[in-house]
């Protein structure tokens, strides 16, 4: 496994540690890339290059699933296309707030016009490969 993308919760279950330090610390010893999500905290990254930490995007949530499978598609979409820890994180939250905007989960990326407004920079770099 290269790239390990857990939420805080999952990351202490799986580690059994007691707080989110020991398990970063224990789970970076197995994986090269680790992503944690922190909710309404945003998510942290570790990796060869080190550890980064990226705010939440503030969104007006109307329903939370599948923010966390969000948030991990737009980061491993900015990982395999060469961004830095800091990139995938931000892109990573951005898709998992967007997901959160409109109800069930993959609605809200159902709009393009919606996810051009959100993600200008991306529909911009899209518009470019056409």
């Amino acid at each position: 496994m290269d790239v390990f993308l857990p939420n805080e919760r999952e990351a202490k279950k799986i580690t059994r540690a007691d707080n989110l330090d020991a398990a970063i610390a224990a789970l970076k010893q197995r994986v090269p890339v680790l992503a944690v999500k922190l909710g309404a905290e945003g998510a942290l990254a570790c990796g060869p290059s080190g550890s980064v930490r990226c705010p939440a995007r503030a969104v007006e949530a109307i329903d939370p699933v599948g923010a966390g499978d969000s948030f991990d598609a737009g980061f491993i979409h900015a990982y395999v296309n060469g961004a830095d820890l800091g990139e995938c994180l931000a892109l990573g939250n951005a898709a998992g707030a967007f997901s959160t905007t409109r109800p069930g989960g993959t609605e809200a990326f159902r709009d393009k016009k919606y996810v051009a407004q959100f993600f200008p920079q991306q529909a911009t770099r899209a518009n470019r490969h056409d």
